[in-house]
């Protein structure tokens, strides 16, 4: 093999040792920037609504933890958390009651989701998120609707509710005034999640 043939040989190895090694210093940055954490912030709530033969009632958790998980603006895992008896009417302590004991507060403390997966709806900002509803020590495959209020950034919100059978977690709709007073089996689960990035101001923006 002659000089010049060495040579171009030597500069053409050169040059693939630098783009390969370019491209693996590349990759790493695209995966931070591409995926981001959030975490449930102030102002997240989620509400129970139901019937009974007397009057419609609601109980609300304002105290609600959870994190997700987003690449390129989409969630991909993560989910949340509430203390049943976090849960209040604000109305009477005795619907508190009864609903913390049909929830079995004592020995299942916390509603739980935990997202499986999420698909963009066919109606333009809505999700449908698949994961795992945990009540009253019963957990169930569920899939929530729910509807993105503006873009992932610094903040998201995600609205949204999904209705169920108690009867379905093993609890049973509760009764008072013994027994004139019962609650209808299905219930409303109303969400209004507000997520907060957990990037601090010097994290690297997208561009």
């Amino acid at each position: 093999m002659s000089q010049q043939s060495q040579r171009r040989n030597d500069t053409m190895r050169k040059l693939l040792s630098i783009t390969l090694l370019s491209l693996m210093l590349a990759v790493p940055a695209r995966l931070v920037t591409a995926q981001e954490s959030y975490v449930l912030g102030d102002g997240s709530t989620i509400r129970v609504d139901g019937s009974s033969n007397r009057s419609d009632w609601s109980v609300e958790a304002t105290a609600v933890t959870g994190s997700f998980l987003f690449t390129e603006g989409s969630p991909i895992e993560g989910g949340f958390t509430i203390a049943v008896r976090d849960m209040k009417s604000g109305r009477s302590l005795i619907m508190d009651r009864l609903m913390h004991s049909t929830f079995g507060a004592d020995t299942h403390p916390d509603i739980a989701f935990a997202l499986a997966s999420a698909q963009p709806s066919d109606d333009q900002g809505w999700w449908e998120m698949q994961g795992d509803l945990t009540m009253a020590g019963t957990t169930n495959p569920v899939v929530v609707r729910l509807q993105q209020q503006g873009e992932t950034g610094k903040t998201a919100r995600f609205t949204g509710s999904h209705a169920l059978l108690m009867t379905d977690f093993g609890m049973k709709p509760p009764t008072a005034m013994f027994g004139s007073l019962h609650t209808a089996d299905e219930v409303s689960i109303h969400f209004d999640l507000l997520l907060a990035s957990t990037c601090e101001e010097d994290c690297e923006s997208d561009g």
